[in-house]
């Protein structure tokens, strides 16, 4: 494959992409959107992990970033 013919395919392959995935500002912020969401939803676990700790009587502690739930004995 000479090189014309693979900047040709290139072209191509650029040419079919959607228009909102060439820019390289939308792709930053798309991956933006995705950090952001993975990280409320890790913290609305946490939320939702120490409040059935709660509901269930155990003692929630948290440390060095995870969520600890003693049952009381």
């Amino acid at each position: 494959m000479s090189s014309s013919s693979f900047t040709q395919e290139s072209q191509k392959i650029e040419a079919n992409k959607p228009e909102i995935l060439k820019n390289w500002k939308t792709k930053l912020f798309i991956l933006l959107l995705c950090v952001v969401s993975f990280y409320a939803g890790w913290q609305a676990s946490r939320s939702h992990l120490v409040k059935e700790c709660q509901l269930a009587g155990a003692q929630v502690t948290v440390e060095d970033g995870l969520v600890i739930c003693q049952m009381p004995q």
